[in-house]
């Protein structure tokens, strides 16, 4: 009986650890993030300054990109809101949204890469091997966590 009446509580403690910790792990800012991704890519592929000082060109080319992409994303939410309460479905509309959202899709995919392509020509070959193996992992590492998505 005794062991009964811990054990809940014990178990709710332990579950409220769990959550405070994960919590917390996504209270970075897009600003650290990023400095977390750049200061990883620096010191796993030992990046001289000339690379340093590129890789944080790119980085600063990525933010300068974001209140754009934002500011087309509210303009879509407000878009859909707006469709969602009318009575039908505004098909021009709707139309010149999924046009305007390809367009910005594509022309993001078209920079990254260009920056990709401008971060591998900065890198030595060892660097490139260094990178593509870590590139494996992550691969790895993504399918592993997707794996139960992929097989339904």
């Amino acid at each position: 009986m005794l062991n009964r009446r811990f054990s809940l509580p014990l178990f709710v403690f332990a579950v409220l650890i769990v959550a405070l910790t994960v919590s917390g792990c996504y209270r970075k800012t897009p600003e650290e993030r990023a400095e977390k991704i750049v200061s990883d890519i620096t010191r796993k592929l030992d990046l001289n300054d000339t690379q340093k000082a590129k890789l944080e060109a790119i980085k600063q080319e990525f933010f300068a990109k974001a209140p754009a992409l934002k500011k087309t994303r509210e303009e879509s939410y407000d878009q859909l809101i707006g469709l969602m309460r009318s009575p039908s479905i505004d098909q021009a509309a709707m139309s010149g949204l999924v046009d305007r959202n390809k367009s910005q899709a594509n022309d993001l995919i078209g920079f990254f890469f260009a920056k990709f392509t401008e971060f591998h020509d900065m890198l030595t070959p060892e660097q490139r091997e260094k990178a593509a193996k870590e590139m494996e992992h992550w691969k790895e590492k993504y399918r592993e966590y997707h794996k139960d998505e992929t097989s339904k």
